[in-house]
Formats: C-alpha cells, sequence, structure tokens
C-alpha cells in the first residue's frame, strides 16, 4: 500500500474528526492534540459512524449507543461493541494528512 493524502492539517481541528474515502474504504481521521489517527468509520455495532463521535484523548465514543474505540489502535474498550475496528498507519507531510489504506 501507499500512503494517500485524505486533508489538510488546517481540516482537521485539534479534538475533531474528518470522514473521508481512501481506495473504497470510509475512514474516520482524528486530530488529538496534533497527532492524527485513522481507523474504520463504521462502528461494528450498528453500524454508527466513528468520525461523528465525542473524542477524548485517543478514545472516540460512538454517537449512536457509547461503544467506546483507541483512535491508535482500533482496540474495542466497552459494549455495545464487541469487536475491533482497522487502525490504519498516518502521516503529517507539510500539511497533508496521508493515511496508508
Amino acid at each position: 500500500m501507499a500512503f494517500t493524502t485524505v486533508a489538510q492539517v488546517a481540516d482537521i481541528p485539534a479534538g475533531k474528526a474528518k470522514q473521508v474515502t481512501v481506495n473504497g474504504k470510509t475512514l474516520a481521521v482524528f486530530n488529538s492534540n496534533g497527532s492524527f489517527y485513522a481507523i474504520d468509520n463504521e462502528c461494528p455495532h450498528r453500524g454508527g459512524p466513528l468520525a461523528e463521535g465525542e473524542l477524548s484523548g485517543t478514545e472516540v465514543e460512538c454517537p449512536w449507543h457509547g461503544a467506546r474505540f483507541n483512535i491508535g489502535t482500533g482496540v474495542h474498550l466497552c459494549p455495545p461493541a464487541n469487536r475491533d475496528v482497522t487502525a490504519y498507519k498516518v502521516q503529517v507531510i507539510g500539511q497533508e494528512v496521508q493515511v496508508d489504506a
């Protein structure tokens, strides 16, 4: 795989996320205090959009039913989700946020 530019740094303020599509995959790209992370956007519980969830440090809470995930590893941290999501490598080159997906 190769890194693909998905956003500019200014597009994703600290504490926020942006939904992007890379190679047919819908991802949530997060800015946690200037560090960028990417995970699958769809919560495995009922498909909630994780990019719209509440971000706290490196945890995001699904806006639909409250499942939480680590945005660095994709690990699910509590029910109702019962499995992890995929985490992707992110790099920032200049002002470009790039994801390897």
